[in-house]
């Protein structure tokens, strides 16, 4: 009788979430990274800017200090809509730093569903290029829908680090 239940509870949950997570070739943590802007495709204004300091979070556990480009102050509706200059203003100041990787990506979804419970669904997808060149070194996406109870930060905290969880990293070789 406990065979079925946990096959029935594995499929469960396994269907609240779908992660595309390819090794990755192995990065130093001693080198210099930099979080850049990620696109907001989700319906939540400021979502891209919560993902970015989860994540900024998320490397440091990894050993990664990561710096983050310098933030555009959203004084009105305008600055938060606009992504073009806020993405020209990081590249503007990736130019002139000594940067290795950059870590960018997009926020599909960042939400509560609607509904009785509203659970959270978050969707993101990360990428490591090089600060120079702007070679894709990898890619991962994922995601989630939590439970009724859970935060859309907490869901995004679980996506997130199932999605770093694929990033080889060693500390300080090259």
């Amino acid at each position: 009788m406990k065979k079925p239940f946990l096959l029935i509870s594995a499929i469960t949950l396994a269907a609240c979430s779908s992660y595309q997570v390819p090794d990755s070739p192995t990065f130093s943590a001693g080198k210099t990274w930099a979080v850049m802007p990620m696109e907001n495709h989700s319906s939540t204004p400021l979502a891209a800017e919560k993902v970015e300091q989860i994540l900024r979070a998320q490397l440091y556990a990894k050993g990664i200090n990561a710096v983050r480009y310098p933030a555009i102050p959203a004084n009105d509706l305008q600055t938060i809509l606009d992504s073009a200059a806020k993405q020209k203003k990081a590249q503007a100041w990736l130019a002139s730093q000594p940067i290795d990787y950059v870590i960018t990506g997009s926020v599909e979804e960042w939400h509560y569903k609607s509904g009785l419970d509203g659970e959270p669904a978050v969707g993101i997808t990360l990428e490591v290029k090089s600060a120079k060149s702007g070679q894709t070194y990898w890619q991962a996406s994922g995601s989630r829908g939590g439970w009724g109870r859970e935060s859309v930060s907490g869901t995004g905290h679980i996506v997130i680090e199932e999605l770093l969880d694929g990033l080889n990293v060693t500390p300080n070789a090259d």
